[in-house]
């Protein structure tokens, strides 16, 4: 079924009502021909049935339209909204929000996989402990040409269970900041809401990620199934710094340096204004904060040469790493990337 999301059901958010065990899969996507057959048949191919698709058709230029409607006529399930006007991916992850139906939901990419129990053990986990707010597992990279990763994405402090505190989970999370996989987990309905919009709060697009889901462990417990049932596809998704307005010109190592700093800085004080409204308690606020001030510093230094050793490691095949280089399933993301740069600093 495709429609436009004027005349789509908006529901959840607005009424608070959801579906009893249903799970709102939500999956922003532009362009993207190259992997939703597979990333779809993996979702469809799920033991735990009681799901939604709902995805958002960033007025894609390519197959992509065709492919959804394909597997809408084949399962109800499956619902392609194209969307009313360019949007850059977080703000589609907000506009995806309005249609969430299911006491449960998640964000799935359309270059991505699922093992076939993934939603079964997640939420197995959040009926089980009503007090979790998300529940996630462990993952592995899948590269472009379907080849999966040898190590797991995530180990040791890493990976949260519900015995961690809140405070503690936040404070750790802030100085890693490991979003994957766990912004991929099945979160409450009501948690997710709680934690949105994504706030775009500068033109690099950058940690816009990490601020939501320090937002979400400060609001509550979360559980890993130390599991590998989710494959992240590791391809190129570095945009291109020629479109950011404030990016220095002249690429001097101290200009760069200066620019990353105050994304940093601003980064800072949103996780500073979440922490205060944490609802920690006093205490816990403090250290929260102080967490999130040693991880400015680290970012703004070390992190800076490890990432730089990290990277020169996986382009010369010694270690596995984000992509480095391009490829056709690059191409497509990295436009996709620039042309939501361009969106936010026309804003």
């Amino acid at each position: 079924m495709t429609m436009n999301p004027e005349h789509g059901t908006t529901r959840g958010s607005a009424s608070g009502a959801y579906a009893p065990g249903r799970v709102t899969i939500m999956m922003p996507i532009y362009n993207g021909e190259l992997f939703l057959r597979e990333a779809l048949s993996s979702l469809l191919a799920q033991t735990y049935a009681n799901f939604e698709i709902v995805i958002l058709d960033n007025q894609s230029v390519d197959g992509t339209a065709s492919i959804c409607n394909e597997f809408a006529s084949r399962d109800q399930r499956v619902r392609h909204v194209v969307d009313e006007r360019k949007r850059n991916p977080h703000e589609a992850a907000n506009r995806l929000a309005e249609f969430i139906a299911g006491q449960y939901c998640m964000i799935a990419c359309d270059d991505d996989l699922w093992e076939p129990t993934y939603l079964e053990e997640t939420v197995a986990e959040l009926t089980a402990h009503p007090e979790l707010g998300i529940a996630y597992t462990n993952a592995r990279y899948v590269d472009v040409e379907g080849r999966r990763g040898a190590r797991s994405l995530i180990s040791g402090r890493a990976i949260y269970l519900r015995r961690h505190s809140r405070m503690a989970n936040a404070a750790h999370y802030v100085l890693t900041r490991r979003v994957l996989p766990i912004v991929f987990g099945v979160f409450r309905s009501e948690v997710y809401l709680r934690a949105i919009p994504f706030d775009t709060f500068d033109e690099t697009i950058a940690d816009v990620d990490n601020l939501f889901m320090f937002k979400v462990l400060l609001d509550t417990p979360v559980h890993c199934v130390d599991r590998i049932l989710f494959h992240y596809r590791n391809k190129f998704r570095w945009a291109d710094p020629d479109v950011l307005k404030d990016y220095p010109r002249r690429m001097e190592w101290f200009n760069v340096w200066l620019y990353d700093a105050k994304h940093q800085h601003r980064f800072l004080s949103k996780l500073l204004a979440a922490a205060s409204s944490g609802h920690l308690k006093l205490s816990a606020t403090l250290l929260v904060k102080m967490a999130a001030c040693l991880s400015f510093l680290h970012y703004i230094g070390p992190v800076r040469i490890r990432a730089s050793i990290g990277h020169l490691l996986a382009k010369l095949g010694l270690r596995e790493g984000v992509a480095q280089s391009r490829d056709a399933a690059a191409d497509v993301r990295h436009a996709a990337l620039v042309e939501a740069q361009r969106d936010t600093e026309a804003k």
